[in-house]
């Protein structure tokens, strides 16, 4: 029903669109729904109904500094991997709404609340469809700059449970100082950050006396640049906040991160070393999901995109200490190395530990990863993209055993432009790994692409190593102007998927998806 009530509305918006003494209209419509099927090959089962489908309808209206908007999210019902408990399967409807003014300096917010305060450790809110996350709080935001040297933040809302708003409340500010615009250097860039967030859950009846309804965090940050290099460092301090999600944890929650990195003559580096103590920040003490967490703790490793690369993707934990290191290198264009349009090389090695105690036996390894990349033109037509990655893994960072594996992925992605408007693009991957982890992998994928509109692919991942099943898929994808719809088919393994480096699990499906997203 909602799809096609986004469908029909879309075209009425469009009427109102654009920029005139009324105001501006803007609207999007998303939909991504699946039919399942029963796969004895895969173990898969189809849920209730065999149907699972996300749905977001977004409109809003702007006129010189007022802005107004709302979302209507529709899970008729959720696909398989969304949610948990009693929303597994169940058909709901929930909504936000929001109103803004800006001017003078000033950004006033009413509503659903989307912020950051620094790179997301101690706070942020934030709306990502393919994880199903949306914790925006829901309250009023205030902000005032003064020039473009001083900008002051200050917000108080509910925390969202998913469906509906709880009576657990946030509150927070946040000051970024910039020393360098102030007098205005222009080498140079010096700021000074600093937050403080408040999170109050009234505690139950039978909770420990000791523990505090108030959890308030601190977070600090610096940050020097000359020229193409810069160093940035924050350090996050929190009261502890003993629940369910973190093992009634009572140690406090700290951070510390720094990052490094330098551009110019065509090289680039970025260094990080980061630590976590009970790092995450649960908006509502019982629940577990990442749904409802109010900070950002994302993984810093490669976020690969290739099929076998990313069987095994790492999620932060709440001890470990380690960092990564990426490099890249782009040879120009027209010397005998970069060719007709330049070459590019691209190193990381990340490595990442357990910071706590050590057991008798155990081993402090969490993840390590080393790739290596290169993307080249062949003249004018062809391009060619290989991949290296060595990966060991602790099975016990995704409480799936105690074993350390290794595996080793090696990928060619080539593309051949046959004119302007049709190319092919052709993916061979190799995967092998340790025999107690399904073995070796391949997977192939060929793509055509009849630009600027259609799309069609077919691929298949094999387990040739343990089980001997394949994950074959195909699908056909039209893109045109701001419309673009996509039906896919096939068996699906489970596994993680993974955004931005934050990771949910899915479980593996056999169905067909229709995926379409419109705005206006």
């Amino acid at each position: 029903m909602l799809c096609v009530f986004g469908l029909l509305l879309l075209p009425s918006a469009a009427l109102h669109a654009g920029s005139d003494d009324r105001g501006s209209l803007s609207a999007s419509f998303e939909t991504n729904t699946t039919y399942y099927f029963d796969d004895a090959a895969t173990g898969a089962t189809a849920p209730e109904g065999r149907f699972g489908s996300n749905n977001y309808l977004k409109l809003d209206y702007a006129k010189g500094g007022f802005t107004a908007g709302v979302q209507l999210e529709g899970y008729l019902p959720a696909l398989t991997g969304y949610f948990s408990g009693t929303l597994s399967g169940q058909n709901f409807l929930t909504y936000d709404l929001y109103v803004g003014f800006a001017s003078n300096g000033w950004d006033i917010r009413v509503g659903s609340l989307y912020e950051q305060f620094g790179s997301g450790l101690l706070f942020r809110t934030y709306e990502d469809r393919e994880l199903g996350v949306n914790n925006a709080l829901q309250g009023i935001r205030a902000a005032y700059n003064f020039g473009d040297f001083l900008n002051v933040r200050g917000l108080y809302g509910r925390v969202r449970d998913i469906r509906e708003y709880s009576d657990a409340m946030v509150s927070g500010a946040d000051l970024s100082f910039s020393l360098s615009r102030l007098l205005n250097m222009d080498r140079m860039s010096i700021v000074l950050e600093g937050s403080v967030v408040d999170k109050y859950e009234a505690q139950p009846s039978n909770a420990d006396p000791s523990w505090s309804p108030h959890s308030t965090g601190y977070s600090g940050r610096l940050l020097l640049g000359y020229d193409g290099f810069q160093i940035k460092g924050e350090y996050v301090d929190r009261n502890s906040d003993p629940a369910f999600y973190n093992q009634l944890n009572e140690g406090r929650s700290r951070a510390i991160q720094v990052d490094m990195s330098y551009t110019g003559g065509g090289f680039g580096a970025l260094l990080t070393f980061r630590k976590l103590d009970n790092p995450f920040f649960q908006g509502l003490r019982n629940e577990s999901d990442m749904y409802t967490y109010i900070n950002y703790v994302p993984a810093l490793t490669q976020q690969h995109t290739y099929m076998l690369a990313s069987l095994k993707p790492y999620s932060a934990q709440s001890d470990e200490i380690g960092g990564q290191a990426d490099l890249y290198y782009n040879f120009r264009r027209g010397t005998a190395i970069g060719g007709r349009k330049g070459m590019k090389v691209h190193a990381n090695f990340s490595s990442w530990y357990k910071s706590q105690q050590i057991t008798d036996g155990e081993d402090p390894l969490l993840f390590r990863d080393l790739t290596l990349d290169i993307e080249r033109w062949f003249g004018r037509d062809f391009k060619l993209i290989l991949l290296y990655s060595w990966q060991t893994y602790n099975e016990r960072t995704q409480l799936q055993g105690e074993d350390i594996l290794n595996s080793h992925a090696i990928v060619a992605d080539m593309t051949y432009r046959f004119d302007r408007k049709n190319s092919l693009r052709m993916e061979l991957q190799h995967l092998f790994g340790d025999l107690n982890d399904h073995g070796n992998w391949a997977a192939v994928l060929l793509e055509y692409n009849f630009a600027p509109n259609w799309s069609v692919a077919v691929q298949d991942m094999w387990n040739y190593g343990d089980t001997g099943t394949h994950y074959p898929s195909g699908s056909v994808s039209y893109s045109r102007g701001k419309i673009r719809c996509a039906i896919n088919a096939g068996r699906f393994r489970e596994g993680y998927m993974c955004s931005g480096g934050v990771c949910r699990f899915t479980p593996a499906y056999t169905g067909i998806n229709l995926s379409l997203i419109a705005s206006l």
